[in-house]
């Protein structure tokens, strides 16, 4: 798992702008030297348009120094070398205006050059990998395309077709046809709209597959280069004509180092808006965590960083493992699930603090995490006090939950004992007794015998109502509602059940009998109730009983049930007691089933 420290550091002192880092230093040398190489290769022409340098010379150089910044990062490090690549490649492909030496026969693949690395730099920002099958085959495609068309066109020209009419000019032209030189300048004019337009489609098919972060940050780059494109397509076709001027293809040239210009801008805005996002997600995750508990922690994380399925486990140091929010222990052992992505928070000292799981999409905005963990670093360790202390309650609650269930499973087992132990025993002694009263002669005897089988009867009857009460055979037989019903019948009261018939589990069914004989019991005794309602139905994964009555408790219903409260909270349930002299009392008890 990857690990954020969040530090607290202090001040130091600087001689240089906090901006201004050996990072942006270098892209700046970067930016100057694709520039000035720009400025040597396009001389004949920029003598002539001073207005036409400055646009293509700062083009150059911004979309080097981005190139050199996003090859800073990890994740955006191929993007950056694409886009150094790309700058190099257009300041090469102003040898053209020489019109001498080899300058016309580089100057067409330095231009494929560089719409070939400034498409597939885009395609491969923000992850630094073409990631789905378009992206790849579009690369592929263009690979071919932006190669085969400049090779296709000296092969079949002579250069002053080609608009360059030096007397020096290295054009070989192995096999010139006019005819097919024509034929060669159309179909390129079309394979290079066709690229144009494909790549703006990959573009847009890339976008429903972003996280939404991932959308807000590309979606201004897709639309500024898919219109670098196709303007780059549209204004080529013109100069696709043979004996075209120099200076007509060279003002094409400069139209379209102009509007290539948009892609390093766009990129800055998204930049800038990642570092505002950082600075507004901050601000947020101050307010959102006021005052600070731990479901307020993880909502306001999922709040700011736009992840409804982020989970947050706190680092419990007496029992030394992870807890969720509400306590529970958590096994972190497993890695994280596909498209799953966890980072460790430790406090300053380094101990463990956190561990964050997040959707695999927020992978490529590692800064915006860090500046949300960072800024609700104090609040996650309020929060962390919390889940500890909540810890301590799990533990006691699940202790007390063993207790439950070892203690449904000791009554059924003492059920079981009295009705083939003790029963057995007794009904063996009464047939004894009956045996000796009819065989002796002795009157005396005879007396003292139906004396004794009369007491062992009633002995009898009084374990199987013991037997009843520790687990009535109804209840293991048929459930709740039968178990009920015979309730219902000695209580006196008339009372109206309302039970499902569903079957659960021997702890819940014991539990639940005995709180609501409990209830019952509570309504005919303390409430005087005339009337008694119970109702038990399941709600999904949860089983909802309910018993209401007519009667008016002179005391505290919630605290005259107080046990019933804790033998249903000890399975994870919960109780509501609404008592009132005038319309009766309310049980109301939910437990978990699923």
């Amino acid at each position: 798992m990857d690990r954020v420290v969040v530090v607290i550091s202090g001040p130091r002192r600087r001689r240089t702008p906090p901006w201004f880092g050996p990072e942006a230093r270098r892209a700046l040398v970067a930016g100057l030297a694709v520039a000035a190489l720009a400025l040597a290769a396009g001389w004949p022409y920029w003598r002539g348009h001073p207005a036409a340098a400055a646009v293509t010379l700062a083009a150059c150089a911004a979309i080097a120094a981005e190139g050199v910044l996003l090859a800073t990062g990890g994740r955006t490090r191929r993007t950056g070398l694409s886009f150094v690549a790309a700058s190099a490649a257009w300041a090469l492909n102003w040898f053209a205006s020489w019109d001498a030496g080899v300058g016309p026969m580089i100057s067409p693949y330095a231009q494929a050059e560089f719409y070939l690395a400034l498409g597939v730099g885009v395609l491969l920002y923000p992850t630094g990998r073409l990631e789905y099958r378009a992206d790849r085959i579009w690369t592929a495609a263009a690979c071919v395309v932006l190669v085969a068309c400049p090779t296709a066109l000296w092969l079949t020209s002579e250069p002053e077709w080609a608009a360059f009419r030096g007397d020096s000019v290295w054009w070989p032209a192995p096999f010139p046809d006019l005819g097919l030189f024509r034929i060669v300048l159309r179909v390129s004019s079309g394979l290079y709209l066709l690229l144009a337009l494909s790549f703006a489609a990959v573009l847009l098919l890339r976008l429903p597959r972003l996280g939404r972060l991932g959308r807000v940050l590309t979606l201004p780059v897709t639309i500024a280069l898919a219109f670098v494109g196709v303007s780059a397509a549209l204004t080529q076709k013109p100069v696709m004509e043979a004996s075209v001027p120099l200076d007509a293809l060279l003002d094409v040239y400069a139209v379209q180092g102009a509007v290539a210009g948009l892609v390093p801008l766009t990129l800055l805005a998204s930049g800038l808006r990642v570092r505002l996002g950082e600075l507004a997600v901050a601000g947020r995750m101050l307010r959102l965590t006021a005052p600070v508990t731990v479901e307020r922690v993880r909502d306001a994380l999922r709040d700011v960083l736009h992840d409804p399925s982020l989970d947050l486990w706190f680092w419990a140091p007496a029992e030394e493992l992870y807890v969720d929010t509400g306590g529970r222990p958590a096994d972190l052992a497993a890695d994280a699930g596909p498209g799953r992505w966890r980072r460790t928070v430790l406090t300053p000292s380094g101990d463990p603090l956190a561990v964050v799981e997040l959707g695999g999409a927020l992978r490529d905005h590692g800064s915006l995490v860090e500046a949300a963990l960072a800024a609700g670093g104090r609040a996650l360790e309020n929060a962390r006090l919390q889940a500890t202390v909540h810890a301590n309650l799990e533990q006691v609650r699940s202790a007390y939950e063993r207790l439950v269930r070892a203690e449904a499973v000791e009554r059924e087992r003492l059920a079981r004992d009295l009705h083939d132990g003790a029963q057995q025993r007794l009904l063996a002694l009464g047939a004894m007794l009956g045996t000796l009263e009819a065989v002796t002669a002795d009157g005396t005897v005879r007396e003292h015998a139906r004396t004794c089988r009369s007491e062992l009867m009633e002995a009898l009857a009084e374990l199987r109502a013991l037997a009843r009460e520790v687990r009535p055979a109804l209840l293991v037989q048929g459930g709740l509602a039968p178990a009920l019903e015979v309730v219902a019948e000695r209580i006196g009261t008339r009372v109206r059940l309302e039970v499902a018939p569903e079957r659960y589990s021997s702890e819940i069914e014991s539990t639940l009998y005995a709180v609501l004989c409990e209830a019952m019991s509570y309504a005919v005794e303390h409430a005087r109730a005339a009337t008694v309602t119970v109702r038990v139905r399941p709600e999904g994964a949860r089983l909802v009983a309910e018993v209401s009555d007519d009667g008016g408790s002179p005391g505290d219903p919630a605290a005259d049930l107080a046990g019933l409260s804790g033998r249903i909270r000890a399975l994870r349930g919960q109780v509501t007691v609404d008592g009132d002299p005038a319309r009766g009392t309310t049980v109301r008890m939910v437990l978990p089933c699923g």
